[in-house]
């Protein structure tokens, strides 16, 4: 979003117009940037001006003198919320922020569509409450606490707008008095913002590869050379399996995933990936139960002609094909048989730090289960035929789980069992890798480090338009897709 930012600057502060500020941009000699991202920027900015033009006037401002932007942000500061407590507390509002007539309006922009995610009330309320109180901000953000604030100037109303980029939509959150803003906001922040402030667990996870902390993290476990890889000259960046398979089909792939530029999912998914996930989300769903119990033959989707789990809909031969593997776990399900005080913890996110290569390895578990003192992780893939081969050429994510076992990352005073259970059309197999084999350990990590390495240096990501362009959701910003599919 920061380009988008730079380019509303130079609209709203030089006053340059949409393709001036564009090329303005594009010229300016700072760190370079992916063509798709500067395709998205380009449409971005031309979505939100779009957007803009139909929001309506606020109350009592006439709809040809328009608020004018204010390029600092605004803040207020919170004394102490409990008795003994020292600190100062600061609340703050990014984005895009406007005044004039008596408003304030913060308008608050989504990659997507506005009916992309629901309203969050407690986002609501910070930031109105923030609206009506707050200062402008006159030193750094960045800068120790606490901030210098200007002068406060009273609105007479408040407004936070919604912008969606991908298709121009916009919508009015709220729009009030500050009186009204106030009470909003102490009748819906005051219990989120003491959990803030008291703090609770730590939650490794997606976000760890942007966390300053996370070298000195408790929860984040540091095996350096754990990737084969050295540092770079790139910023900390996260790494998974599922980045190194997106690189491998198209670099520029990998690259918009890390930037969350919006995706077109229709185009992304066969039939047999969305009966994977619809078989996947199930067993899931059943290993999740309270009190855990294992599968049984019964714990199959009714009717069987066409069935969904978790947004994932599959019919007519998928339908059955997936009904029949999901009967077949139950045969082989790590829950069978299981004592008393077993337990299991389906989808378990797995985070490691490699301060050699300064990545941020994140694995997501299928299961991690534990019968008497023993733990196992077990990856589930699903395969109309039984494939042949090296197993963690064929399955890179039992490859990163036999390092980590080697590493031990994962549950266990022994190493971790890693075992792989392949649900097909003849029937299930489960295998188990032997982690302590030398072979294996050393097969693994070759493996690991052939999609790691060629990710870790590079610094482009250029397309590679072709196959990879079949199922990509990202070619309506990919300039490269664009000619190719023109051709």
């Amino acid at each position: 979003m920061g380009p988008l930012h730079d380019v509303l600057d130079l609209i709203e502060f030089e006053r340059k117009s949409v393709d001036d500020a564009l090329a303005s941009w594009r010229a300016r000699p700072k760190r370079p940037f992916h063509p798709a991202l500067a395709q998205w920027t380009d449409f971005a900015v031309r979505s939100y001006t779009t957007a803009v033009a139909a929001i309506p006037a606020a109350a009592g401002v006439p709809y040809a003198e328009p608020l004018e932007p204010v390029s600092r942000m605004w803040a207020r500061q919170r004394g102490p919320l409990k008795a003994g407590d020292p600190d100062v507390y600061e609340e703050m509002v990014t984005d895009r922020r406007y005044a004039g007539h008596g408003v304030r309006e913060l308008r608050v922009i989504r990659m997507g569509s506005v009916s992309d995610r629901p309203r969050d009330e407690t986002e609501i309320a910070v930031a109105v409450g923030v609206l009506a109180g707050g200062s402008p901000v006159l030193s750094s953000r960045w800068q120790a606490n606490p901030l210098t604030l200007g002068k406060f100037e009273p609105a007479r109303l408040v407004r936070l707008v919604e912008i969606g980029c991908v298709d121009a939509s916009h919508q009015v959150l709220f729009e009030g008095t500050p009186q009204e803003a106030y009470a909003c906001y102490n009748s819906s922040v005051e219990a989120h913002i003491d959990k803030v402030i008291t703090g609770g667990s730590y939650r490794p996870g997606e976000d760890c590869g942007g966390c300053e902390a996370v070298a000195t993290c408790p929860e984040v476990p540091s095996r350096p050379g754990i990737l084969g890889v050295s540092r770079s000259d790139l910023p900390r960046r996260s790494w998974s399996v599922t980045t190194g398979r997106s690189y491998r089909k198209c670099p520029a792939r990998a690259h918009l995933e890390d930037l969350f530029l919006p995706r077109e999912g229709a185009t992304e998914n066969s039939e047999a990936v969305v009966r994977g996930q619809a078989v996947h989300a199930w067993i899931e769903n059943r290993h999740r139960r309270t009190p855990q119990q294992p599968c049984t033959p019964d714990d199959i989707p009714v009717p069987q002609g066409a069935w969904q789990c978790d947004g994932w809909a599959v019919t007519g031969l998928q339908a059955r094909l997936g009904i029949q593997m999901i009967g077949d776990h139950a045969l082989v399900c790590p829950l069978q048989n299981r004592l008393d005080d077993a337990e299991a913890h389906p989808e378990r996110r797995v985070v490691v730090f490699d301060p050699e290569a300064d990545v941020v390895v994140i694995a997501k578990t299928d299961l991690l289960y534990r019968v008497a003192d023993r733990w196992t992780l077990r990856e589930t893939k699903t395969s109309k035929v039984l494939g042949e081969g090296d197993l963690l050429e064929r399955y890179p994510q039992l490859a990163l789980a036999v390092v980590l076992a080697r590493a031990g990352v994962l549950p266990g005073a022994e190493h971790c069992r890693v075992e792989l259970e392949r649900l097909t059309g003849s029937g299930p197999v489960v295998t188990e890798l032997d982690v302590a084999a030398p072979d294996v350990a050393a097969q693994a990590q070759r493996v690991v480090k052939t999609y790691v390495t060629p990710w870790h240096v590079d610094a482009r990501f250029p397309a590679k338009p072709g196959k990879a362009c079949e199922d990509c959701p990202f070619t309506r910003w990919c300039p490269d897709a664009a000619e190719r599919g023109g051709a």
